[in-house]
């Protein structure tokens, strides 16, 4: 459960930290869990929500503090990726090298499969924006993979 907080939260101190509030939360919320169905996609879905929950409080404390922020809805290519994998430790160390806001939309939508609309709904932003940032870390990553190569389904 750890590399799923890994994979939202850049210092591994703050996934850390993440990942201990979703084991309260899980302690928490047992009651809930129905044995006839599988533990683990249980699991993983409370620590998925409380990484996003974590990222959530993490903007609004920025926001805060900020006065402006970076406008991240840059115009972006619809290039269909390559089908091709690289391995997953290289491709987890350039995804720490994005943007917060394009690495979360990457992560929802390549690894754990959410729509732009449930993107948007979580992260309170509109579904455009959900596509843009999603177009931009693919982009992002063409670069900086050799060959360009990525595996992901089409946006």
């Amino acid at each position: 459960m750890m590399s799923i907080c890994i994979r939202y939260e850049k210092d591994e101190e703050l996934a850390l930290e993440t990942l201990n509030l979703a084991f309260i939360k899980i302690l928490k919320k047992l009651h809930t869990y129905e044995p006839k169905f599988p533990f683990d996609p249980w699991f993983k879905r409370i620590t998925v929500n409380q990484a996003i929950d974590s990222y959530r409080k993490k903007v609004r404390r920025m926001e805060l503090f900020e006065t402006g922020v970076d406008d991240l809805e840059n115009q972006s290519s619809t290039h269909e990726a390559d089908t091709e994998w690289v391995e997953k430790e290289y491709l987890e160390h350039i995804l720490q090298s994005l943007k917060k806001v394009e690495q979360v939309v990457f992560n929802l939508y390549a690894v754990d499969g959410y729509s732009h609309k449930e993107i948007a709904e979580t992260l309170d932003m509109s579904e455009r924006s959900s596509i843009r940032h999603l177009a931009s870390a693919r982009r992002k990553l063409q670069e900086m993979l050799p060959n360009g190569e990525i595996g992901l389904r089409k946006a």
